[in-house]
């Protein structure tokens, strides 16, 4: 048994964030993903015992990276972060890039580039806890909107995520599960695994549950961005999409 936990926790905010913590048990050491709300995360951890320790940013969007500064605040605490979006995130201190590699308590945090929601986003992977921490690229059943980069850019983005272990994880920072649910309802019809998930996410939500972590194997079968053959096909899903 790995001795990692990763907490959720609910920004209750109107872009439904999440923020999500990665704990080393043995020391309660924690890692902060794209702290929306240093406030959160102070309770959080005081509440459980828990020491931050590290914060991991994916693109610069205010929803992001709002804690932050005062997360750091007359502390030494790293922020790992885009080399791309420095410009945009000064207080990264561990700039990083595509293919960057870096550990946390013994295991090893790989960085993917994909460009496509924001120029520099990145995502975390580690295959040591079957996690990725894939901010606004991934979500469950859909994909972040393409702001900065090119549609081409975000589909290559995109495949590069569908590439990993089906196993994996998938951790994304916003509850977009049931929106993107009745989308691909309507982009696939027909798609008996769609219709099933669509009824588990709706029973979740009026629960008030969260639907996260999904998985890369659940969404090469119900995620309508993830099933796209080309990128003109993905270009005209997401455009359907932003008009949905």
């Amino acid at each position: 048994m790995m001795p990692f936990k990763i907490h959720c926790i609910d920004v209750k905010n109107n872009l439904q964030n999440y923020i999500w913590l990665l704990e080393y048990t043995h020391s309660k050491q924690v890692v902060a993903v794209d702290p929306t709300e240093a406030g959160l995360v102070q309770e959080y951890c005081q509440q459980y015992g828990l020491e931050l320790a590290q914060i991991w940013l994916t693109h610069w969007h205010k929803d992001h990276i709002g804690g932050v500064p005062e997360l750091i605040q007359d502390k030494n605490i790293p922020v790992y972060g885009p080399r791309e979006e420095l410009s945009k995130i000064p207080f990264i201190s561990h700039p990083l890039e595509h293919e960057d590699e870096f550990a946390f308590h013994g295991i090893d945090v790989s960085i993917i580039s994909v460009p496509g929601h924001t120029l520099g986003h990145i995502v975390y992977f580690i295959d040591a806890l079957d996690a990725l921490f894939c901010g606004d690229t991934l979500f469950a059943m859909g994909c972040g909107r393409v702001f900065e980069g090119t549609f081409e850019q975000m589909y290559h983005s995109l495949s590069r995520l569908a590439a990993l272990p089906p196993r994996t994880k998938v951790y994304c920072t916003h509850e977009y599960t049931l929106s993107n649910a009745q989308f691909a309802l309507h982009a696939e019809p027909d798609n008996l695994e769609i219709q099933e998930r669509h009824e588990q996410v709706e029973r979740l939500r009026m629960l008030g549950q969260c639907t996260l972590p999904s998985t890369i194997e659940i969404e090469l079968k119900t995620n309508p961005f993830l099933r796209a053959d080309s990128v003109e096909e993905f270009a005209r899903l997401r455009t359907l999409k932003d008009n949905f």
